[in-house]
């Protein structure tokens, strides 16, 4: 899903695509966001958290190319 969202976030200006290395980062991000498994994929919307699901949020970007 990562080229998609990567290509999506090229051709549509309302798509920001943003990658965290949880790896490399020394910071606990992972912790303070919650994150268990990589990759993680969530879409926000206007600041907010709108999904967390990937099936959905594939389906709200589908809608926008």
């Amino acid at each position: 899903m990562g080229p998609q969202l990567a290509a999506l976030a090229q051709q549509n200006a309302k798509v920001k695509l943003r990658r965290i290395d949880i790896g490399r980062w020394e910071s606990p991000v992972a912790a303070q966001f919650g994150i268990r498994r990589l990759p993680t994929i969530w879409l926000y919307e206007d600041g907010a958290l709108a999904s967390k699901d990937p099936a959905a949020i594939e389906q709200r970007l589908s809608a926008l190319k």
